[in-house]
């Protein structure tokens, strides 16, 4: 039976006021106690100071990336919280994202009552578990059960922090963005000797590692944890619970955390090999089968969102040319140049692919006819004004002949919509190159 004397501290981020009321009358039909602090932002956690926190909930409507950012903030900032992401789209690419990165439940915006009761009877099994229920074996069972869902390595570093934070009182932490740093730090600190530094350095080598004891005073543990990407930390721990340290950091712990390692380093070498299927060798752009992929991934979402999206067809003009007196050699280096001039004139949600040959294509999310012309024109001003370098001396100019297509007005799937844009290209070529063509519109 659950426990409703128990009493929720929750941190509402960015929330309104229609969210809150519905969150306050849900808690207020279980029974339970509850107490709410509110933060405009998750930028204002640092100014926080109370950190027995048993629930975030928290407002984004942001960019999936930017919001796994975040939670994973509040994950760092609230380990032992509870973290409830509201929102008003239901992305599942930023979903998945967000449950690895720490999230404990979803809420799509308006709030739909059965939902919230759903979260709230959650968290209550939640704060029991929380309570102290748990023994290190439940623990890691809980937090590690599912290694595949780990897509970085900081992800099971939280989840590491999560269930050291169930056990331990961490009474210090140091954080290095460096190995020499860390290592000249830990030096100073313990006056390590050789077998000890070859044991350290032993254990950043090993792709499997996370953690490293250097010291056990009494309940007192000090260690280094592997963060991800060359960020490393110096942890000084004491051990809260009723389990014997050895209990905690057990083998078994080791061993799934070495799974989830292994795991990790599996999927990333899958995802390099089909990163390689999708890119050209030449440009290291995007090739056609990911266009392809990323048209029928917006084309598939347009019922829901209602957002229209642009191509560009890029031909570079006389490029034949190029080829016939230089050389393929610098034709491939002058397309690698101008993949990179197409990038810069671009939006960071802009995406290019090397179509073939000379041929490019930029996808432009969320962008009609209007704010592609724009666009097209830039790029087409920039490389007329650009002055591309052959053979470390020679300065050799380029223009474009760029085409337009908008979806879904003027085509309706992703081969139509590439033919189309195609067609426009051709015509910008007709009407005298290095122009911009829609429709019947030549655009200097």
């Amino acid at each position: 039976m659950i426990n409703t004397e128990l009493h929720l501290e929750i941190l509402a981020i960015g929330l309104d006021s229609f969210s809150i009321e519905a969150m306050k009358k849900a808690l207020k039909e279980n029974g339970l106690k509850y107490r709410i602090s509110f933060l405009n932002d998750v930028s204002e956690i640092g100014e926080y100071h109370k950190k027995s926190v048993e629930a975030v909930f928290f407002f984004s409507n942001r960019q999936s990336q930017k919001t796994t950012q975040d939670i994973r903030k509040i994950n760092l900032a609230f380990s032992r919280a509870a973290i409830i992401l509201l929102s008003p789209k239901a992305d599942q690419h930023e979903i998945i994202g967000a449950f690895r990165a720490g999230l404990f439940d979803f809420l799509t915006l308006p709030i739909d009552e059965n939902e919230i009761r759903t979260i709230i009877y959650r968290l209550q099994l939640h704060e029991v578990i929380q309570s102290g229920l748990w023994n290190p074996e439940r623990a890691v069972l809980h937090l590690f059960s599912k290694p595949e869902s780990f897509s970085v390595i900081e992800d099971i570093a939280a989840s590491l922090n999560q269930y050291l934070n169930l056990f331990f009182n961490i009474e210090k932490q140091v954080s290095f963005s460096s190995l020499e740093e860390m290592t000249k730090e830990v030096n100073l600190l313990f006056k390590l000797s050789d077998h000890q530094q070859k044991r350290i350095k032993s254990f950043l080598r090993d792709p499997n590692g996370l953690v490293f004891g250097l010291r056990f005073i009494k309940d007192q543990f000090h260690f280094l944890v592997k963060k991800g990407e060359g960020r490393f930390a110096y942890l000084v721990a004491k051990n809260t619970s009723e389990f014997k340290i050895h209990d905690i950091l057990s083998d078994y712990l080791s061993n799934v955390l070495k799974t989830s390692l292994s795991i990790l380093s599996e999927a990333k070498r899958v995802d390099q090999i089909r990163l390689l299927s999708l890119t050209d060798e030449v440009t290291g752009l995007y090739n056609q089968r990911k266009l392809v992929e990323d048209l029928d991934l917006h084309i598939a979402r347009y019922p829901h969102d209602k957002q229209v999206f642009s191509l560009l067809f890029i031909d570079i003009d006389y490029f034949k040319n190029v080829n016939d007196q230089f050389g393929h050699v610098v034709g491939s280096q002058l397309l690698v140049d101008m993949a990179a001039v197409l990038k810069t004139q671009l939006r960071a949600s802009d995406l290019v692919y090397r179509y073939g040959g000379d041929e490019f294509i930029v996808l432009l999310p969320k962008s009609n006819v209007e704010e592609s012309k724009k666009i097209a024109v830039r790029i087409s001003e920039v490389v007329k004004a650009a002055e591309f370098v052959i053979n470390h001396e020679q300065k050799y100019r380029l223009s474009l002949s760029i085409g337009i297509s908008e979806f879904p007005s003027d085509a309706d799937s992703a081969k139509s919509i590439i033919e189309f844009a195609d067609k426009m290209m051709y015509m910008s070529k007709k009407s005298g190159r290095g122009k911009v063509f829609h429709i019947t519109e030549v655009v200097a």
